[in-house]
């Protein structure tokens, strides 16, 4: 029995360090935070060279958060994306914690299944899927 849980425990420590290494490195502009991501709404299905708009919901913690822009990596038919944004500083805000919707374009070039995973900055992932015909 304790070999069993040792192998079971070798298996899953080794599978969650193989995930890591799957994702692609994405550049982080300096300034900048990565923001976290609440959900990703739009389109399951496109046309090829017809570009889809995803909705990218980020919270926020006043009227001073902005996002900048959408950093990508694409590894076959994964695309991983980071959000990142900054707070505005001596200006007033407003306090209403409201989500900010940034708007992801993404323009496929051939037929298939794409795989949209969208990585909050707690490392935490969204996954949308997009079938183009």
């Amino acid at each position: 029995m304790k070999r069993l849980l040792f192998i079971l425990f070798i298996t899953v420590l080794l599978g969650c360090k193989q995930t890591m290494f799957e994702i692609p490195t994405i550049e982080e502009p300096k300034g900048l935070i990565h923001w976290n991501i609440l959900k990703v709404e739009g389109q399951t299905s496109g046309s090829v060279n017809k570009t889809i708009t995803l909705d990218v919901f980020c919270p926020t913690s006043s009227g001073c958060d902005y996002i900048s822009n959408l950093s990508s990596a694409r590894e076959g038919s994964a695309i991983y994306i980071k959000v990142f944004g900054g707070i505005l500083t001596n200006t007033p805000c407003t306090m209403a914690c409201v989500p900010i919707v940034a708007k992801y374009e993404f323009t496929p070039v051939t037929k298939g299944r794409y795989s949209l995973k969208f990585i909050s900055g707690d490392n935490s992932i969204i996954e949308h899927s997009i079938t183009v015909n």
